[in-house]
């Protein structure tokens, strides 16, 4: 068995930029690694190596009034297939724009959202939209981009539920060092079968049940003024990208492929994102992106432990 590691530790770094949008996405702050501590364990006994996770992706924003019914729907899907479904909520674009007179003060965009919206999607895209596994379905008229749940999104989120075995097994796993404020990140894969090509590691930072503002076009407007529901809970927010490469689908991983039972670990240390507000409820989810075709073959996902 071969066994290939790769250390990225975030230094010094200013901006780092992206050929396809005038954005760049900022780079993370300064960190100084701490040589005493050490970085968590990925137990290879506990790989999923029977199947190949459904991955969604849905671009939504607060001042969606649809939204709110089509997460339903999702998060529906979500409880019956926990074991084999990661969702990740990216507010980005005109919905998600932040209006402090208009009763939206909250700023659920993040730069790395920005960027995914502004690569996957056009200005006639509906929102909410969803991509799954970030692949095109030739048997859904050759879809990536999915805008409604009640007729689009099911039917390929199932699809891929039951009909995906795995090419490649993924661990994750994250501490969060209290006292400095740094995630310390283990990612370790193991090749179920023969790779050819170039895979790339993304790394995305979520927060779950974050409360705030939503307009819902069903809310009821005695107790909600203009539909605005001001104690919405929103599921699965994405709070950024923390690779230290910085694009859209991470930092090199396997390069010129790997044969089967090959062992590949990742470290990275990095610092927690500033727009999250309760570390309890944090994850950080993994993906191995296919380099030529930009599909997710793998994705994982990991509540932050927390040490002191």
């Amino acid at each position: 068995m071969k066994n290939h590691i790769i250390s990225s530790f975030i230094l010094l770094v200013t901006l780092v930029g992206c050929d396809k949008v005038e954005m760049p996405i900022p780079a993370p702050d300064v960190i100084s690694v701490n040589d005493s501590i050490t970085f968590p364990s990925v137990d290879s006994a506990n790989l999923n190596r029977a199947f190949k996770k459904t991955y969604v992706e849905e671009f939504t924003g607060h001042k969606c009034t649809t939204c709110p019914a089509n997460t339903e729907l999702l998060l529906a899907q979500y409880e019956l297939n926990k074991d084999r479904m990661i969702v990740v909520a990216i507010h980005a674009g005109n919905f998600a724009e932040v209006d402090d007179f208009g009763g939206y003060p909250t700023d659920y965009n993040t730069p790395y959202g920005t960027l995914l919206f502004q690569n996957y999607t056009n200005a006639s895209t509906p929102i909410p939209s969803a991509m799954i596994n970030r692949r095109e379905f030739d048997n859904f008229n050759n879809l990536q981009l999915f805008n409604n749940a009640t007729t689009f999104w099911t039917n390929p989120i199932n699809f891929e539920n039951s009909n995906t075995s795995a090419l490649i097994a993924l661990g994750i796993e994250a501490d969060y060092i209290d006292s400095l404020g740094i995630f310390y990140i283990q990612a370790s894969a193991e090749a179920i079968a023969d790779l050819s090509g170039n895979y790339r590691l993304l790394l995305l930072c979520a927060e779950d049940s974050v409360v705030s503002e939503q307009l819902d076009s069903r809310a009821d407007e005695t107790i909600y003024p203009k539909k605005i529901i001001t104690d919405y809970t929103h599921r699965h927010v994405l709070r950024g990208e923390i690779n230290p490469d910085q694009s859209l689908a991470g930092d090199p991983f396997i390069n010129g492929g790997a044969e089967a039972g090959e062992w590949i670990d990742y470290q990275l240390n990095a610092e927690l994102p500033s727009n999250v507000l309760d570390i309890e409820k944090t994850s950080i989810v993994a993906l191995i992106v296919d380099e030529a075709s930009g599909e997710v073959i793998q994705s994982e996902e990991t509540h932050v432990h927390v040490v002191e």
